[in-house]
């Protein structure tokens, strides 16, 4: 049962990603209080849920970097719920170890290496 909860409320977290997202909020639509439902995410997911949001919004602005690789830092950063560049940069350099910059230069080199033939 909890399981299920926890899918539709990382759903929720999936659809909102350009949106400050709050514990109670995410509570309310579970119809949980704040403290239940997350001493239940955290139960089920392993990490506290703003650890998820953050990992969640990095990794997929990770991705959508990687995709769109003219697209400013501010427009990403903005898209995925951060107020500006310098506060995505500094979580994304947190979480991946390097800025954003520096990922975005390592993926389109990636891109550009010829493959190896087997």
């Amino acid at each position: 049962m909890y399981i299920r909860l926890i899918n539709k409320s990382e759903d929720y977290i999936e659809r909102h990603l350009d949106e400050s997202i709050s514990l109670t909020e995410l509570a309310r639509h579970a119809n949980f209080s704040d403290y239940h439902f997350h001493r239940l995410f955290k139960q089920y997911s392993n990490e506290t849920l703003k650890q998820f949001i953050t990992r969640f919004k990095l990794e997929r602005a990770a991705i959508f970097m990687s995709v769109n690789q003219n697209m400013s830092l501010t427009t990403i950063a903005l898209q995925y719920g951060y107020n500006d560049s310098s506060s995505f940069s500094r979580a994304f350099k947190r979480h991946f170890g390097v800025n954003p910059s520096t990922y975005k230069k390592e993926q389109e080199m990636t891109r550009r290496l010829p493959k190896s033939m087997p």
